[in-house]
């Protein structure tokens, strides 16, 4: 069993489209994978409540599995949707559950704030210091277009984690939150630019 967590300590950074998306990419492979939402707002958990029976399944974990208890539910995948403000011993545990850490934010100067202080902790942890943990990070919420985007990959492009993938702004994320799909669960015509966008995070995944 792999463990990806999803983790920002900024709120509103795009964790859980992250993670419900990332959860809907394994589940459409035909991997065996559930969702572990430690945020206290459990929208996570609200989405999966949502989710057609139809659609590929995605298995809920509650709130405090330990990894030894995820392994044992024969899971190919464990994702964990952490919650904002993550910081101290929690932190310090959900990354030592990881083999896997993407960290998503959108283009704005108090979420490159925010990161840059989450960034500089984990690159202390030994896992990351030993490259043990593989890190990558999301810019999402992307409008190429605007200044703030261009701010945003120069922001980025100053650390040594790689940024992987550009998620635009777009109201298919909304609906996808609202009916609890994902992308891959959409016909051609509503998620192609979208499918394509999301390939690099798949590879990346892949190759960690």
């Amino acid at each position: 069993m792999q463990t990806l967590l999803v983790a920002n300590a900024k709120g509103g950074s795009g964790k859980t489209t992250l993670a419900t998306q990332a959860a809907g990419w394994f589940a459409c492979r035909r991997q065996r994978v559930a969702l572990q939402d430690e945020d206290p707002q459990r929208s996570a958990s609200g989405w999966l409540a949502r989710r057609p029976a139809l659609f590929p399944k995605i298995e809920a974990l509650k709130p405090g599995t330990g990894r030894k208890e995820a392994r044992e539910q024969g899971l190919s995948w464990r994702v964990i949707d952490s919650p904002a403000g993550l910081h101290g011993e929690w932190m310090r545990d959900l990354i030592k559950q990881a083999d896997v850490l993407l960290v998503p934010l959108s283009p704005s100067a108090f979420d490159m704030e925010a990161t840059q202080a989450f960034l500089d902790t984990i690159a202390e942890y030994k896992a990351v210091r030993e490259q043990k943990l593989a890190v990558a990070l999301v810019a999402v919420r992307v409008d190429a277009r605007t200044r703030s985007a261009q701010e945003l990959d120069e922001f980025l492009y100053g650390f040594e984690f790689p940024l992987i993938a550009h998620l635009r702004e777009t109201q298919v994320y909304v609906h996808c939150a609202r009916d609890g799909l994902t992308l891959f669960d959409l016909p051609p015509s509503r998620g192609k630019q979208d499918w394509e966008q999301w390939l690099p995070i798949a590879k990346w995944l892949k190759q960690n």
